[in-house]
């Protein structure tokens, strides 16, 4: 099942402090076994050199506990959650060919790639549908199809493609922090080990059973690498869109990296100090792994960032249509037969439809997505982990919801001039009445507020 991020977990803090409770009284069993064999005469008369030696060593221990206790900061943000807000694996759509309707089945409803494919597959669909059927058949929809919706479609299709790159990134993020909480507790648990005579060793780790931290994981808790997680999510179109994407690179070069389990094993030794400093050296071990994979996601998202073909492109963007109201209002439509329905009528309460009920439509989810998006922005805090890296998702993520704030205004600016012209178009009284009704008629889209 999917839903991890809504699967209860016992905070990090919780697990280690059991264990970090033991080290202290331990380290001091430890340090009086280790002085055991050293005559009391001797020590008393050294007393400032042992004395020295022994606030030295508590001193290590209380710092090792400190370091220990700033893991905690891993469950600051959960990026599950991100997953499960911008696309899921399998998310996908596909088209009959350029600017044309979408076909086949719908992703997973409740996250930003579903607003995107629901704007596209649910609302503009139809007013694709309209044109090609010429049932508005003028210049203006001729220009509103090549100017707009081919655009549209596009764009939707680059921004639906770049939402799961962005999951992707926060998929490796979340995927590394369960590795690197998991890894913390082993050293936390080897150190006491160690203390106690009894060595945890390395293989006690089971670095890459992930059925229950990686949010890709299926229903069977089947494990998925990074690898995997990119098979996944690059299925059908998006694939093509986002295979010239450096991120993959940076996510090839995450899954070497974050499947390379460092050496955190502390060893016995008769000696406590060196049992600590090798405790440091494993904590020390487990930071640079961590920034392995802060290097890997760093250097993939920096190069999309400003690649024309990735962050950077045009066709992440929507440009408005150019259209006034006033270029709405000659028609290319005859009433041929002069027989009911009037097919000017028609056209032009089609027209009305797709200003005041689909673009509107497709806008609201637009908003839906960019509120999601907002929401996707990781603390600061997780930047003690990740510091070259979480500011350039954070950045791709502001960026990806800028585009989607300025496609779903284009959409309201679109049917607002669609919906002026409808209401505003010069024919016969008897026509004009007869679209005024039938507009008083269209149900809204409930982001709009009902004709006055």
């Amino acid at each position: 099942m999917w839903g991890r991020s809504g699967e209860k977990h016992m905070a990090l803090i919780d697990e280690l402090e059991p264990i970090l409770r033991q080290i202290t009284p331990e380290a001091h069993k430890r340090w009086e076994h280790s002085i055991s064999d050293v005559p009391l005469e001797y020590r008393q008369r050294h007393a400032a050199e042992w004395n020295k030696i022994a606030n030295e060593f508590f001193g290590s221990v209380d710092d090792l506990l400190t370091r220990f206790r700033e893991f905690a900061l891993l469950d600051a943000h959960d990026f599950a959650k991100n997953v499960e807000a911008l696309a899921l694996p399998g998310d996908h759509k596909t088209r009959t060919g350029p600017g044309q309707p979408i076909v086949g089945g719908s992703p997973m409803p409740g996250t930003a790639f579903w607003s995107i494919f629901s704007a596209d597959a649910y609302f503009m669909n139809d007013v694709r549908e309209m044109i090609h059927a010429e049932q508005w058949n003028s210049k203006a929809a001729e220009a509103f199809r090549d100017n707009f919706l081919k655009n549209f479609g596009e764009a939707a299709d680059w921004q639906g493609a770049y939402l799961k790159e962005l999951s992707i990134a926060a998929a490796s993020y979340h995927l590394a922090v369960n590795r690197a909480k998991k890894a913390i507790l082993f050293v936390a648990e080897s150190c006491l080990a160690a203390l106690k005579f009894h060595p945890k060793l390395q293989n006690d780790l089971d670095f890459n059973d992930d059925s229950k931290a990686a949010p890709w994981a299926t229903a069977s808790g089947a494990t998925s690498t990074a690898l995997t997680a990119v098979g996944l999510f690059l299925s059908g179109g998006a694939a093509l869109v986002v295979g010239v994407a450096s991120l993959l690179s940076g996510i090839y070069s995450f899954a070497k990296t974050s499947g390379t389990k460092p050496y955190l094993q502390v060893d016995y030794n008769d000696y406590p100090p060196k049992i600590i400093s090798d405790t440091e050296y494993a904590i020390k071990a487990l930071r640079e792994w961590l920034f392995l994979q802060d290097d890997a996601l760093a250097d993939g998202l920096g190069k999309d960032l400003s690649d024309d073909q990735a962050f950077a492109s045009p066709k992440l963007r929507l440009a408005s249509p150019g259209l006034t109201p006033d270029a709405y209002k000659t028609l290319d439509i005859r009433d041929g037969d002069g027989k009911p329905p009037n097919q000017v009528v028609a056209s032009i309460v089609l027209l009305a439809r797709a200003g005041y009920y689909n673009l509107p439509g497709a806008a609201y989810e637009y908003d839906s997505a960019v509120r999601t998006l907002d929401a996707c922005t990781v603390p600061g805090s997780m930047g003690t982990f990740f510091p070259k890296s979480l500011p350039k998702f954070n950045e791709a993520t502001r960026r990806l919801g800028d585009y989607l704030r300025e496609t779903g205004d284009a959409l309201t600016r679109a049917g607002d001039a669609m919906l002026t012209a409808a209401r505003s178009y010069q024919g016969t009284d008897e026509e004009r009445a007869d679209i005024i009704s039938q507009i008083n008629q269209i149900p809204p889209h409930h982001s709009r507020a009902p004709f006055h």
